[in-house]
């Protein structure tokens, strides 16, 4: 307490820093910079002390602090379990107390996870994301210090339900427009020191947006003409294509599939994944067996169901048997299968069976037991580093097996098979 006639020092804003322990270096170099940007950073490395109620002073920590910072990463999106997601939830909790446009979540990515589609809490989709890199300090974050530090930033107008992509610089305050309807080309990004391929990946998406928005300032007439033509092109191509591309064959293949699915066993035994394997070489993609010197490129691991619930295990059983269909003639003899089922939980286990084939990506999924909205998670992981390059929940009460198995197909991420 200050003495009489001594001006009171003003209290600094409190940040509560969350991460996975696996980001414990980033958090660290994170507290630095917010640190010395003028706020009180509360981190649990050093303020949980030998005989604290270690739960309860977390409890008390989220209820009191200014700020909330979740730290994002490969690392949090990989953990489907951790104490940081109890507090990402905890700090979801108290903004039902708070006004909409009121600014407590300040989430941050150290790395290159994408915010669509992320696995965070709804709420983190509604804000902004701030980009800083191994958790160092950037323009943007001390900008966002000096904000914080000002009293600025306590109210805030609250994004969309899909906030853009992370912006490594503050975004500007846009002037009001003589005709909102009027579309204007965005400015050429800026290259950061040391970030090349962000620079460039902005550079492309800057000449795609140019190249609609001057598109959608042509004459109506010369935009149906381009329609037009572009229709023309898609359907020339679609009967250029040979019989093996029929919707009839495909057609046929479908079926062929889920009379497989109906005959793979849900009980999980090493032989049903055997007999699974020679089911679809001799049915489905015949030449598979012309083509066994192939090296698999990927590594499909039988699906899991760790419930005993039919639709969970049907949902699970009939998705990796469409999936693996699809795969053997798409990616002929270049789809490995794994002899055992493994689900999201057992990443590390998929991995080791995946280096072992000198596999580039593994690909694993199932429906985990006690969860109060059962879903089918599928996620691709890269066998180098073991992070997760794409993952989705599906519903069991309310998704097609085919249609998991098609989008799971166009987002397997291309190997060059001379590697």
């Amino acid at each position: 307490m200050p003495s009489p006639g001594e001006p009171e020092t003003p209290r600094r804003p409190s940040v509560f820093l969350s991460y996975p322990s696996q980001d414990r270096e980033a958090a660290r170099a994170l507290r630095d910079a917010l640190t010395d940007g003028g706020l009180e950073v509360w981190y649990d490395e050093n303020e949980l002390t030998g005989g604290d109620a270690w739960d309860q002073k977390i409890r008390r920590q989220i209820r009191e602090c200014d700020f909330f910072m979740p730290l994002i990463s490969a690392q949090s999106e990989a953990r489907r379990e951790g104490y940081f997601r109890r507090e990402w939830r905890l700090a979801v909790e108290r903004t039902l107390d708070m006004a909409d446009d009121h600014l407590f979540l300040l989430p941050v990515v150290i790395d290159g996870t994408e915010q669509g589609g992320s696995r965070v809490p709804e709420k983190f989709l509604t804000v902004q994301w701030l980009r800083v890199p191994g958790g160092r300090p950037t323009p943007a974050l001390t900008a966002l210090c000096t904000r914080l530090v000002a009293g600025e930033a306590a109210i805030v107008a609250p994004a969309s339900r899909r906030a853009p992509p992370p912006l490594s610089v503050p975004p500007p305050i846009p002037a009001a427009p003589a005709k909102a309807a009027a579309a204007h080309v965005p400015p050429f990004p800026t290259q950061e020191p040391g970030q090349p391929v962000r620079f460039w990946a902005h550079v492309i998406m800057w000449a795609a947006k140019s190249a609609w928005i001057t598109f959608q300032r042509l004459p109506r007439l010369v935009r149906v003409a381009v329609y037009l033509y572009l229709t023309f092109l898609v359907i020339s191509d679609g009967h250029s294509k040979n019989s093996d591309k029929s919707s009839s064959e495909a057609l046929e293949r479908a079926e062929k599939l889920k009379a497989i699915a109906a005959r793979y066993g849900a009980g999980g035994a090493k032989g049903d994944v055997a007999k699974l394997g020679s089911d679809i070489a001799h049915e489905v993609a015949r030449s598979l067996t012309d083509k066994a010197a192939s090296k698999d490129l990927y590594w499909a691991v039988p699906f899991t169901a760790s419930t005993a619930a039919a639709p969970d295990e049907k949902l699970a059983n009939t998705t990796f048997v469409m999936l693996y269909g699809r795969l053997s003639i798409s990616h002929s003899g270049l789809v490995g299968l794994a002899p055992d089922h493994l689900g999201p939980d057992d990443l590390a286990a998929a991995l080791t069976g995946a280096r072992a084939a000198h596999a580039h990506y593994v690909i694993l999924g199932g429906v985990q037991a006690n969860d109060p909205s059962p879903a089918l998670t599928v996620e691709i992981a890269n066998t180098k580093d073991g992070t997760i390059a794409w993952t989705k929940r599906y519903p069991v009460t309310s998704s097609d097996p085919d249609t998991i198995a098609a989008e799971v197909e166009k987002n397997l991420p291309d190997v060059d098979e001379d590697e």
